[in-house]
């Protein structure tokens, strides 16, 4: 009992502190160096989003998306988005999920999916959704980040290894959306985004909290 009980104390002293800790980006201060696909500054409103508080908003030409989507908006290390609460292992953290609460004002449904990359933007995956966003009303998108989703697409290689290297040393968040079927002209569309968070596993946060409790113990 002694071995698994150490065993179980070392694993979860490295997860806290090799890995990146569950976190969720309000906007309640400030855009936090969150960017518009186009790396400008977005605008920050004070009120209105899902929950009724602040969020961040873009605007693009979905007309100019290319094959894997245009992104609208960027959570990058380079440029300390969050202070970089999102950069880091996402394996040993035990983050398999990115959830954000979301709206966009087209009149018709768009594809939305998520970036994950390293802070070079190269190794990196991208996270569609089963389902089209329906426009005019904030919806919560969950993207699952398991290597067994069907929807991930792999930016490299199609295997365990490259996923690995994608998920190790997380860098950039980037939120795209496709271009409508037919769409030949300029299509200007507004978006917004808010409560950005990573989201461990049970079992992560199960293992956290043994080691917060031991060392708790310890200090008594």
């Amino acid at each position: 009992m002694k071995t698994i009980l150490i065993t179980t104390l070392a694993a979860a002293s490295t997860l806290s502190m090799a890995g990146v800790a569950s976190f969720t980006e309000t906007f309640e201060t400030g855009a936090s160096n969150w960017l518009q696909g186009s790396f400008t500054a977005p605008g920050h409103v004070a009120s209105g989003a899902l929950d009724g508080s602040a969020y961040i908003s873009s605007t693009a030409d979905l007309n100019s998306a290319g094959p894997f989507g245009l992104s609208v908006f960027r959570g990058e290390d380079n440029f300390d988005a969050s202070s970089d609460a999102f950069v880091g292992n996402y394996l040993a953290g035990g983050i398999t999920q990115i959830s954000f609460d979301f709206r966009h004002h087209a009149d018709v449904d768009l594809e939305v999916a998520l970036r994950v990359a390293s802070s070079n933007n190269f190794p990196g995956l991208d996270v569609e959704l089963t389902h089209a966003v329906m426009g005019g009303e904030w919806v919560t998108l969950s993207f699952d980040l398991d290597f067994s989703n069907p929807l991930i697409t792999l930016e490299g290689p199609p295997t365990l290894d490259f996923y690995n290297s994608v998920m190790e040393a997380v860098g950039n968040l980037q939120v795209s959306v496709a271009r409508p079927d037919g769409v030949t002209t300029p299509f200007i569309v507004d978006f917004d985004l808010d409560n950005v968070a990573l989201i461990p596993t049970p079992s992560s946060l199960a293992m956290l909290s043994i080691g917060g409790l031991l060392a708790t113990r310890r200090r008594r």
